[in-house]
Parts: structure tokens; C-alpha cells; sequence
């Protein structure tokens, strides 16, 4: 059952009462016109005698019952607990008309047909034989009042009789059937909003996984027409919209047609980005889709190789703290011999050696923490030109001959990249102090280019104005403990390039520009 025909279910309820005043109107209406036409003219329009005064008592009493019931329509339903005061009321007052036309040879007594059946509507089917019953109970009532019976004699009038008889067997039939209509609709209804709120409770549940999924889930038909996709595959594919064709993925419904039941797998370049697709047939009745599961082939290079690092990390990390005590030793005996050693030069010169060699292993030491804590990471929305503004005071504070020898280009105005402010701190430390280290130390020593990169990533460089890195160098840039420096650890490329791994982003080397250039993901793409 669709949720239309659900609510139309819940909404029968709210019409039964709007329905019951039309027919109340559609009663007393035409009564009273017929009626009062023919007093006008002398004539008998409506077929019987109804005494004016106590017709238009009845009138007055139901046009109050109409109004009251327009004005609270509220007063109409009522607890199960007890028959409705409502329907009671209805059938009382056309028992009434009944009486005061002449008993059933008016024909007015099929007129309470229609509220019996409403009776049971307002009580949800309860109370049935208790409605007919009275029903019953004011058309006996009635021919004893008109004379048709006789409690002293057995000269009833056989006419009479027998269409009050005819009237209580349809009153009990109408009772009966519609009682059992009113639980019936009653029980669907309850069963629809059991089935409805399972289906909530599903499609909320199947979107919560579809869009904690890393991969960008799509499902097509044949003709290439989206039948549902999750939050990530927004991200890779703006242009979705649920029932709209898509023709990105024609290259994939083709291989899908050449075998309709094999899933595969494969490699495809789709708005100039490398992604790797997982296909998936289904069957949903008479219509077989195709289910594709997409991911950034930078995004499972990444994870590959941060799974690949873990063991690694969890090896230097305790070769780190294996060091770090016989370390401590050497330099508390170096500062002792150092206090009764200071005259002699060639003595402090050696020692100067120790205490280089020292702050060298201390700095590979906190380098490889580093690495370590890459994963304890803390992505959050960084705000590059004001990054940049709070970086450039600082390195400058550190090495105040590069005041006026960093330039800044941004493309854009508000650039934001989501990111651990800390991670891209110690990245473009490590970036910009190369790069100083190894420029002409000049006006133009150092560029940082910021700027869009696709529709998900954000490019910075840095580039310097130095003789730029060797070709036999650059294929060792990013190895572990590789340096051609001698007061050098080796891991400071490492780190940084481990770095940009852990946020999701990349670094690389450019020969042509000269640099370094760190890509990291925009913050919209995590938030669309």
C-alpha cells in the first residue's frame, strides 16, 4: 500500500462527520422548502400530513444539531467505551420524523438507514446490534404509538407491521455488514502504518549505511537512468539526479550488456579523475539494474599505502623508544666531561660533534613520532589565506632574513581545505624551509601558488628560485632516512608526503615548476 492510499485510510476518519451533516442538510433542507412551499400554495408537495408545530420543533431541533456539529465538529467522536452519542442522537430524530408523518407508510423510516451505517462508522465498528437493536426498539415503539398495534387486541395493521418489520431486518443487515466494513478499513489502516513505519525505519537504516560507505554508490538501469545514489557519489558526480539519465557511465552499461549477470571490476577515467569501479547486477522485479560502487583511485592508493605503513610505524615507534633512553645517557656523560674539559680545544670540539650528532638523532627521533601519530588526526576546516597570513609571520620570526623574500598568489577568495591545522603546519614548514634553504635567498626566493584543483581538491605550491633538485635525486625525494645533507635525518619529505597521506590529500614533486606541490581535499566536498 503506497503512502497516498494511506493517508486517504487515516483521512476517512476526519471526512465521516462532514459526510453525516451533508446528508442531515439533504434531509431537512428539501423538508422544509417542500414544506413551506405548500403552505404557501395550499397544497401537499411533500406526499404526507406533517403538523406544522411539531414539524418545525423537529426543524428547529435538527438545524441546532447541524450547527452544533458545524461549529464542534468534535463532539461527534468520542470514546469506544461507550455507543456514540452522535449516532443516537441521528437515528432518535428520524424515528421522530417517522412518528410525526405517520408512522412508516410515509417512507420516511428508510431514512435511518444511512445513520445506522454512519453509527457503526463512528464507533469503528463496535456496537452494532446495540444501534439496530434500538433502531428496532423506536419502530415498535412507533407502532403502538400510531395505533398500528395494540398491546388489548391482535387487529394490527398488517401493512404497517410488516414495513417496520422489513425496516429492523435491513436495519440489523446494514448494522452487521458495515460493522464488519468499519473493522476491516479499521485493521488495514493499522496494518498500512505498521507496514508504512517499517519502511521508514528501512529506507532510514539503508540510507544511513549508503552514505557511511566510503565509496560512492550509484544504481543505473539499461538506458543509463539513475535510480539512486548516496551522499559520496554527490560529491563525484554534481550532476545526479534521481530518474534523469546519465551518460557518464555509458562505457560501463556497455560492458554491463555484453554479460548482464557477471559483476567486474575496472579502472576509467570519468571528469578527468582515475576512478576504480566495482559493478554489481541485481534483478528488482521485471527490471535489472546495475549497482556500481566508485572510489578515487588517489583515495585507494592512500589506504593502501597508510596499511602498508602501519606495521612500519608500530616498528619505529618502539625502535624510537628503545633510542631515546641510551640517547639520554650519552648526553648526560657528554655534559659531564664537558665541566672539566673547557680549556682544552680539541676536547670541546669533539664534544660540539657529540652534541650536533645528538640534536640530529632527536630531531629523526620526533620526525618519526610524526609519522607515528599520523592517524590521530583532527580534520577541520582551515581557511588558506588566513593560514597563510599567521604562517608567513611565523617563519619569518624564525628566519628573519626572509622578510619580503615569500610572495603568496591565490586563486580564488576564500578558499578552504578540510585538514589537521597542525599536519598542515609541520607540511609547509618543512616545504617552505627547503625551499629558503635552497633558494638564491632574494626577493623572489620563495612562490606559494594557491588555487582550485578539479572540483574536490585544493593545489598549494611552493616553488623557490634555486638550481632545483637533480634528476638523479628526484626518484629518492619521498625515502625514508635518503638525504644528501650531512647535518640531514632524511625523513623530512617522508614525513610531510605521510602527512598529506593521513588528510587525504597528496605531495609531489614538479621539476617544471621548480617545487613542491600539496593537494588536499576541499572542505565542500566533505559537506555537500
Amino acid at each position: 500500500m503506497n503512502r497516498a492510499n494511506l493517508q486517504e485510510l487515516g483521512n476517512l476518519r476526519e471526512r465521516i462527520p462532514g459526510v453525516i451533516n451533508i446528508a442531515r442538510i439533504a434531509i431537512v433542507l428539501p423538508l422544509l422548502v417542500l414544506h413551506a412551499f405548500g403552505s404557501y400554495t395550499g397544497g401537499n408537495l411533500i406526499g404526507v400530513s406533517l403538523p406544522a408545530v411539531e414539524f418545525y420543533i423537529w426543524i428547529t431541533l435538527y438545524f441546532f444539531l447541524i450547527m452544533l456539529s458545524v461549529l464542534r465538529p468534535g463532539w461527534q467522536w468520542q470514546s469506544l467505551d461507550l455507543p456514540n452519542a452522535s449516532a443516537v442522537v441521528d437515528i432518535t430524530m428520524i424515528m421522530v420524523l417517522v412518528y410525526i408523518s405517520g408512522g412508516t407508510a410515509s417512507g420516511f423510516g428508510i431514512l435511518v438507514l444511512p445513520f445506522v451505517a454512519t453509527s457503526c462508522l463512528l464507533s469503528y465498528g463496535h456496537y452494532p446490534m446495540l444501534y439496530a437493536g434500538y433502531t428496532a426498539m423506536l419502530f415498535i415503539l412507533n407502532l403502538f404509538l400510531d395505533g398500528s398495534m395494540r398491546f388489548d387486541s391482535f387487529n394490527w395493521d398488517a401493512k404497517s407491521v410488516a414495513n417496520s418489520l422489513m425496516l429492523i431486518g435491513a436495519s440489523y443487515l446494514v448494522a452487521m455488514l458495515t460493522s464488519f466494513a468499519a473493522r476491516y478499513l479499521e485493521q488495514a489502516t493499522e496494518s498500512a502504518s505498521r507496514h508504512q513505519l517499517a519502511y521508514r525505519r528501512i529506507s532510514g537504516l539503508n540510507h544511513l549505511v549508503l552514505n557511511r560507505v566510503q565509496e560512492a554508490v550509484v544504481v543505473i538501469d539499461a538506458t543509463q537512468r539513475v535510480w539512486l545514489f548516496n551522499k559520496q557519489a554527490k560529491i563525484y558526480f554534481p550532476s545526479l539526479i534521481i530518474d534523469q539519465q546519465e551518460i557518464v557511465f555509458g562505457e560501463l552499461v556497455a560492458r554491463w550488456q555484453r554479460q548482464p549477470d557477471k559483476p567486474f571490476e575496472t579502472d576509467i577515467h570519468i571528469f578527468q579523475h582515475a576512478m576504480h569501479v566495482r559493478a554489481v547486477p541485481l534483478i528488482q522485479e521485471q527490471t535489472e539494474l546495475l549497482m556500481l560502487y566508485v572510489r578515487s583511485l588517489r583515495e585507494v592508493a592512500a589506504e593502501a599505502m597508510s596499511t602498508k605503513l602501519t606495521s612500519l610505524g608500530q616498528l619505529t615507534a618502539n625502535l624510537a623508544h628503545e633510542i631515546r633512553n641510551p640517547m639520554s645517557a650519552i648526553r648526560h656523560a657528554s655534559d659531564l666531561l664537558q665541566e672539566g674539559d673547557e680549556a682544552d680545544p680539541l676536547k670541546a670540539k669533539l664534544y660540539n660533534i657529540i652534541d650536533s650528532n645528538i640534536q640530529r638523532i632527536d630531531k629523526m627521533l620526533e620526525d618519526v613520532s610524526l609519522i607515528n601519530k599520523r592517524d590521530n588526526i583532527s580534520r577541520q576546516p582551515v581557511n588558506l589565506m588566513k593560514f597563510w597570513l599567521e604562517f608567513k609571520q611565523e617563519f619569518t620570526l624564525n628566519n628573519p632574513d626572509a622578510i619580503g623574500c615569500l610572495r603568496m598568489n591565490m586563486d580564488g577568495n576564500n578558499l578552504t581545505v578540510l585538514v589537521d591545522p597542525m599536519h598542515l603546519q609541520q607540511v609547509m614548514w618543512n616545504l617552505c624551509n627547503n625551499a629558503w634553504r635552497h633558494s638564491r635567498q632574494d626577493e623572489n626566493a620563495i612562490t606559494v601558488l594557491i588555487r582550485p584543483s578539479g572540483r574536490m581538491h585544493i593545489s598549494i605550491v611552493v616553488a623557490d628560485n634555486g638550481k632545483g633538485v637533480p634528476p638523479d635525486v628526484r626518484n629518492h625525494l619521498f625515502e625514508p632516512f635518503y638525504t644528501t645533507e650531512k647535518q640531514g635525518t632524511g625523513l623530512g619529505l617522508y614525513v610531510a608526503r605521510e602527512l598529506a597521506h593521513a588528510n587525504m590529500g597528496q605531495l609531489h614533486y614538479h621539476p617544471e615548476m621548480n617545487g613542491f606541490e600539496l593537494i588536499l581535499p576541499k572542505e565542500q566536498a566533505q559537506d555537500e
